[in-house]
């Protein structure tokens, strides 16, 4: 007997909406309470969870793939880069764009 069950793990159907849910909220809660690091993590954490997603796509996207090593990169502290609240919602933002994409050109119909 064979079985016709994919052995591929299933995603629900909007899991990619977490990616900026995550994000956002993480960026919100450290406006209000004026500490920027749970922006970061927001950020990082969401970046991380695109690329789970992106990993268990049928067709894997490389730019999807890389998004937590740029959030080390753009995030770590040494680095010369701002990363007060509008560099954290332009990367917000940049990964909500990916995981869109990834969704509409990635998903297997």
């Amino acid at each position: 007997m064979t079985d016709n069950t994919s052995s591929a793990q299933q995603l629900p159907k909007y899991a990619w909406a977490s990616v900026p849910i995550i994000a956002f909220a993480g960026i919100a809660i450290g406006i209000l309470s004026h500490v920027d690091s749970v922006g970061i993590w927001g950020c990082i954490i969401s970046s991380f969870i695109l690329c789970g997603i992106a990993y268990l796509k049928p067709k894997k996207d490389l730019v999807s793939l890389l998004v937590p090593f740029f959030a080390i990169i753009i995030f770590n502290p040494w680095s010369e880069f701002n990363t007060g609240p509008i560099m954290q919602i332009l990367f917000a933002a940049t990964i909500t764009v990916i995981i869109v994409r990834l969704e509409k050109k990635y998903s297997q119909k």
